[in-house]
């Protein structure tokens, strides 16, 4: 059976993972964003603290500092091992079923894989603003300082393993302005390309040419009038 991967990059506060998750729902499939980590975590015998968005640094890498274990080891060596492993365990996921992959530059990962449908999610900075005051209790002056970071840390992580612009519409299938479309609305244009992939038909359109006997026949009956 057809196995499709949807990946979803999202700026901080437009609400790509709770997308991610409802529409891992609707389409009953598989869904993956901290279960990635909590899997790495195990492998490697850490505490999944150490994953936090807290202990991550300027450059969205992950810092050893407090964590005895890899206190020997660099920060570069340690968040390549981690994205090697992230990597191994997405493509692992693409063999073997349709998911949702949300971040760990999943989009880039699955660049060659074509049953892939790769979603950029952003939202109008006002909009995220809102977000993260409900989330954080912040003032509007920390909020703003909270998005614009954390969309800093990500797109520096991505591009420092990728080597391409995190956000670029030229790498993605997909790119979605949250702040105009309902969370349903998303999922459900999603879930339609998803169809396409998998080769489901829909009911919708299954009549558009119902009518096109009975206008050729008027058509003819006009003329010879």
């Amino acid at each position: 059976m057809k196995k499709v991967i949807i990946t979803i990059s999202r700026q901080f506060g437009s609400n790509g993972q709770e997308i991610g998750r409802q529409l891992a729902e609707y389409l009953d499939i598989g869904y993956y964003n901290k279960e990635i980590m909590k899997q790495i975590a195990a492998d490697l015998r850490i505490d999944l603290k150490f994953f936090s968005e807290g202990n991550r640094n300027e450059s969205g890498l992950y810092t050893v500092s407090g964590f005895t274990s890899w206190s020997k080891m660099t920060e570069l060596s340690v968040n390549s091992q981690i994205f090697d492993k992230a990597s191994a365990f997405i493509q692992e996921i693409a063999k073997r079923e349709s998911a949702v992959i949300v971040g760990r530059c999943a989009d880039y990962i699955l660049k060659e894989y074509e049953n892939c449908i790769s979603v950029f999610c952003y939202s109008d900075l006002e909009d995220r603003i809102r977000w993260s005051i409900d989330e954080y209790h912040a003032s509007v002056k920390k909020a703003r300082k909270i998005v614009l970071e954390q969309d800093q840390k990500r797109a520096n992580f991505y591009e420092f393993y990728t080597n391409r612009h995190w956000g670029d519409a030229k790498n993605y299938d997909l790119m979605i302005n949250t702040s105009r479309l309902s969370t349903k609305e998303v999922v459900e244009l999603i879930a339609a390309i998803y169809d396409q992939k998998m080769g489901i038909k829909q009911f919708k359109g299954a009549f558009q040419n119902q009518y096109i006997d009975q206008k050729i026949d008027t058509t003819q009956h006009l003329m010879e009038e």
